[in-house]
């Protein structure tokens, strides 16, 4: 991370030259004059926030501070420049000249932008100088809201959407205004969740005055869709958590779930509060983005024999739409290569001591592999079950492996000497792009495989240590025992 204090001023100088290239053709070229450890780039968004490869353009400067980017675009279009987790909004146009200027102690509350045909980015400062209280009071009363209790939450959001619909509606910089209208939404929703459990007849009263918010607010068509971080994923995915559905799996197995297991426990029910929101959504172009988005999710959190109906359905109703079909065909091409029965993917990767450990060096037992990372308390709270688990099943049926995803090695072997959990802890690093976690297509963490004495993967992320993993073990081995006899 660069201390604020070393670093003093940064200049950005992008030029767009379109002279000796095709039209769409964007060269990005500039200076810095301090990098450090800084991550520095632009992002497009890419067609799906979590299964589709990020378009991330790393900025790399010589010794002195310049660097030259070249980029193809075909439209007009936002794009975001990064300094570490920071970011600011940029706008393409093929052929357009930009020169780009900041103070990196000040990224990303000012920044200087010349080339726009109109006063853009004055627009966009003039917003965030405005909107920036209302985000902190919106910091401030989060957690108070999560309880339930009464806040500002909801007025807030709805301000800050009145903000950017003054400054970028009909503008190039309207996605920014079509992306709070869904966090405001959304929040709405979340609202019924904390304060009613959804289980009476308020909620539903509730639930039906958003849609008709949503309709007013020109939410379900294409161009306010496509804005969304997530398409229409929060959106369902916060109305169908309306309708208490994790309170009553809860009572019913007797303790806390994770959400990874809500999904899967409740399915039937979240699908079916999930899918009826496409009813409120006329345009088929915004039909079929919104339910790509869906059948994505189902591929990659349920079993494929749960998601193949809808897939098949999907790439026959939305032929016409090859960009949705195409990713859809490959996201399942690839996780069905790591669905239950398939080989497990091969690795080595370095323990503490710097000794290369290897997959195929457990062959003959069950083993489960663990992604984690330090930062991630969900990953943490496990790790006391593991421990149980660990007792309880000698070595020569069962074992664990730690594959931190952890992108500060240093952090990782604090870690590990903090926990002093038993068993091989490996490092991974590189967050969630570490190349065996890519392959396993893994999008969260904790992030489970349990793969089975032949080298095979036997369950794929729909176990856990603290739920229903002991008696998974217990079944398998037993079983397998009972094979040798």
């Amino acid at each position: 991370m660069i201390s604020l204090y070393r670093i003093i001023f940064v200049i950005f100088s992008f030029s767009m030259i379109t002279a000796c290239q095709s039209e769409d053709q964007t060269t990005l070229s500039g200076t810095i004059d301090y990098v450090g450890s800084a991550d520095i780039y632009i992002s497009q968004q890419p067609l799906h926030y979590k299964y589709s490869d990020k378009i991330r353009h790393p900025l790399q400067p010589d010794g002195k501070g310049r660097f030259s980017l070249g980029l193809s675009i075909d439209s007009m279009q936002l794009a975001r420049v990064h300094i570490n987790d920071q970011s600011y909004p940029l706008l393409l146009k093929p052929g357009q000249s930009l020169t780009i200027s900041l103070q990196r102690a000040d990224f990303p509350d000012s920044l200087g932008v010349k080339g726009y045909q109109e006063a853009w980015n004055e627009a966009y400062i003039a917003y965030r100088k405005q909107v920036q209280p209302l985000i902190t009071e919106i910091e401030q009363q989060l957690p108070t809201f999560r309880k339930g209790e009464s806040t500002r939450v909801i007025q807030l959001y709805k301000q800050r959407m009145t903000l950017a619909k003054e400054h970028f509606q009909d503008t190039p910089f309207a996605p920014i205004y079509y992306q709070t209208i869904g966090e405001y939404l959304v929040k709405h929703l979340e609202q019924i969740k904390y304060q009613s459990g959804g289980s009476d007849l308020a909620a539903e009263k509730e639930r039906q005055a958003i849609i008709r918010d949503a309709k007013m607010l020109n939410f379900f068509t294409s161009k306010v869709l496509h804005a969304q971080r997530a398409g229409i994923r929060d959106f369902t995915n916060a109305y169908a958590n309306t309708f208490g559905v994790a309170d009553s799996l809860e009572a019913k197995v007797g303790q806390d779930l994770m959400q990874y297991d809500v999904k899967r426990l409740g399915y039937e029910t979240l699908d079916s509060a999930r899918t009826s929101v496409l009813q409120h959504i006329e345009e088929r172009a915004a039909q079929a983005y919104a339910r790509m988005f869906l059948i994505a999710e189902r591929i990659g959190e349920m079993p494929l024999k749960v998601a193949e109906p809808g897939y098949r359905r999907f790439l026959e109703k939305y032929s016409d739409f090859p960009a949705y079909t195409s990713f859809l065909k490959t996201l399942y091409d690839e996780l069905k290569k790591v669905s239950p029965g398939q080989p497990a993917i091969p690795f080595a990767l370095p323990n503490a001591q710097g000794e290369i450990v290897r997959l195929k060096d457990y062959r003959g037992k069950y083993v489960l592999l663990d992604f984690w990372a330090s930062w991630c308390i969900p990953c943490l709270n496990e790790f006391p079950h593991m421990k149980k688990l660990y007792e309880r099943y000698s070595r020569r049926d069962f074992e664990i492996l730690a594959i931190s995803i952890e992108k500060d090695s240093l952090r990782w072997r604090q870690s590990i000497r903090q926990f002093q959990n038993p068993w091989p802890q490996l490092y991974g690093g590189e967050g969630f792009r570490q190349p065996t976690f890519s392959r396993y297509r893994g999008n969260g963490i904790p992030f489970y495989i349990l793969v089975d004495p032949n080298g095979r993967i036997r369950r794929y992320n729909d176990v856990r240590p603290s739920f229903n993993l002991p008696s998974v073990l217990d079944s398998l081995i037993t079983t397998n025992k009972s094979d040798l006899k």
